[in-house]
Order: structure tokens, then C-alpha cells, then sequence
């Protein structure tokens, strides 16, 4: 699943409602763990648009990423629920200082609600734990196993 320095993935500007605050912001991020963990969505999207296949994310899962962000409600009427959100790898030490491999939705709350609401199932890619890394803008300190590498970062047009 590597990815060429080469390759230009375009940049998606999809804007559903000029009025709606979430539709017209630029240069999403993706803030967890008090603001300790703060992932490039953007760079996320250009990495899943390599056409990989989707899966879909066990409900329960849906139900535990929606429940812990704030949703905007007047958003969710013009999502589209069909375009899969996107999970990363995540790693945080414990307090013992092992490192703890998890696994957390960045991209497509309000989309994974959209389907909670209309009962449909909600689809996701999952990043690469390179891919996850290189999307890092910030992280704890001991918080990147050192035998990974990022993945080499997309070009974006």
C-alpha cells in the first residue's frame, strides 16, 4: 500500500451548504485525548483515496466514536453517509509506559450519526500504522513505536 512521492492525489473541497459552519471550513484536524493527538484529515483523505476497499464498522464501534464528539445536528441533513470515514492507528503509553496500540475514527462523525440515525451501516477505511504516524501533527512524547517509519506523504494538488 505504499504510495509514490510522485503521485498527486487532488484535494477534495466538497461543500454541501455555504451557510453551515462544518461545510465551509478548510484544512480540517481531528483533536482527541484532551488535544493531546492531533491528526491532518486532510492528508488522511488524500492517503484513502489510493482505492482501497472499505469495511464496514461494527456498531458498537459507531456507537462509541459518535458518543464521545460533539455532533452538530443541523450538519448531519446534508452529509452523505456514503462516503466511508476514516480510522487511524493510535498509540499512547500506559502508565506502566507500555505502549498501547488502539485504533480511532478521525474522519466522518457526523456521517457515522447520519447512519446511526437512519439505522444504516456506516463504512470506514483504515489507515496504514505508517500511514497513521505520518498524519500526526501532534502526539504525546512516547507515543510512536520507534520501529515505524511515516509513510511517505502524498502530494497534494
Amino acid at each position: 500500500m505504499g504510495h509514490k512521492k510522485d503521485k498527486k492525489v487532488k484535494k477534495a473541497k466538497k461543500r454541501k451548504s455555504d451557510e453551515c459552519s462544518r461545510c465551509t471550513r478548510e484544512g480540517e484536524a481531528f483533536y482527541c485525548f484532551k488535544k493531546n493527538y492531533v491528526f491532518d484529515i486532510d492528508m488522511a483523505r488524500a492517503f484513502v483515496s489510493d482505492g482501497r476497499e472499505s469495511i464496514e464498522l461494527e456498531p458498537e464501534d459507531v456507537n462509541y466514536s459518535v458518543d464521545r464528539v460533539e455532533i452538530n445536528e443541523g450538519h448531519l441533513a446534508h452529509v452523505d453517509p456514503s462516503i466511508p470515514g476514516i480510522v487511524a492507528h493510535l498509540y499512547y503509553p500506559d502508565d506502566d509506559g507500555t505502549l498501547v496500540h488502539a485504533h480511532r475514527l478521525i474522519d466522518g462523525h457526523h456521517r457515522a450519526s447520519r447512519c446511526r440515525q437512519d439505522k444504516m451501516p456506516f463504512y470506514i477505511y483504515v489507515l496504514s500504522e505508517e500511514e497513521s504516524i505520518a498524519t500526526l501533527i501532534r502526539s504525546p512524547k512516547g507515543s510512536k513505536p520507534e520501529h515505524l517509519t511515516p509513510a511517505p506523504i502524498p502530494v497534494l494538488e
